[in-house]
């Protein structure tokens, strides 16, 4: 499901003054479109994902940071049902429906939604290139390929861990009760038995340790001093990191990393801008 996951923790003292400092340094983001208007301008978007998948939760973030309204199908991780029959043999998530088009992969989906976005004049041609500069797409890049397989092996230490992770299956309303329990219950279980593999196969020896050097490598070198990697304003980078936090953000895990790390002020920020779910229109 998970392709690919400041300096040392700091004292509590340390932590309430750089929230003082990070409130003081909050920003103004330019008025986003209504959603009307990007409705009109964009088109129809339709993303089948998995709720917990940071790959989703990244184009999500895209779309609701610029207020362009989408919809969401969750799909059966365990039989795929809702995209096997028209996917072209393609199985893994997100998928999007761009109006009548298909198209795979969140790196794909996400540049695919930005050149409409400056097509239709969501954001001009200065904004565009500085929304996904050479910088911001190196730091998308380390999200997608070192970071987001960090967190797998994290909500995973347990069956207990797995099972709450897994927890999300149980509101889908188009699940029926069998689907549900047994997505909890074996998805739970091999999710579970596959974080040793995932672990040697990335040469993760301690995945709190590895996580929380991660996000310390995120802050000083991609964030700095600055509000957002993008700087006054989130940019692509901010909105990866940003997907593969929130992917996780109903288990202890994440509630752990908020606590032994410096990311909550940042993360708060770009939460305050994305405003999650904000352009969604359906509700599952």
């Amino acid at each position: 499901m998970f392709r690919r996951l400041r300096t040392p923790l700091l004292a509590s003292g340390g932590l309430l003054a750089a929230g003082a400092l990070d409130r003081a340094l909050a920003p103004k983001l330019r008025a986003p479109l209504t959603t009307a208007a990007a409705a009109g301008t964009v088109g129809s978007v339709l993303i089948y994902q998995y709720e917990i998948c940071p790959f989703c939760n990244k184009v999500k973030a895209l779309l609701d940071l610029y207020r362009v309204p989408y919809e969401t199908t969750e799909v059966n991780p365990l039989t795929k049902g809702e995209i096997k029959a028209w996917s072209g043999g393609y199985r893994k998530v997100p998928i999007a429906k761009l109006g009548d088009e298909q198209v795979n992969d969140s790196g794909v989906i996400s540049q695919a939604l930005l050149d409409r976005m400056g097509t239709a004049g969501v954001l001009d041609a200065k904004q565009l290139a500085e929304f996904r500069s050479p910088k911001a797409l190196e730091w998308a890049k380390w999200s997608d390929e070192k970071f987001a397989v960090l967190l797998f092996p994290n909500i995973t230490r347990s069956f207990s861990e797995s099972y709450q992770a897994f927890g999300y299956v149980m509101s889908v309303p188009h699940f029926s009760m069998l689907d549900k329990v047994s997505n909890q219950i074996i998805g739970s279980f091999f999710m579970w038995m596959a974080q040793g593999k995932i672990k040697k196969k990335y040469g993760i020896d301690d995945e709190r340790a590895a996580v929380v050097a991660g996000i310390n490598h995120w802050l000083n070198e991609g964030v700095g001093s600055k509000p957002f990697a993008g700087g006054k304003q989130p940019n692509f980078a901010d909105v990866c990191v940003f997907g593969c936090l929130k992917a996780i953000d109903r288990t202890d895990a994440y509630k752990e990393i908020m606590a032994e790390t410096a990311i909550k002020p940042w993360y708060d920020r770009v939460e305050a801008l994305v405003q999650p779910g904000n352009a969604c229109t359906s509700r599952q």
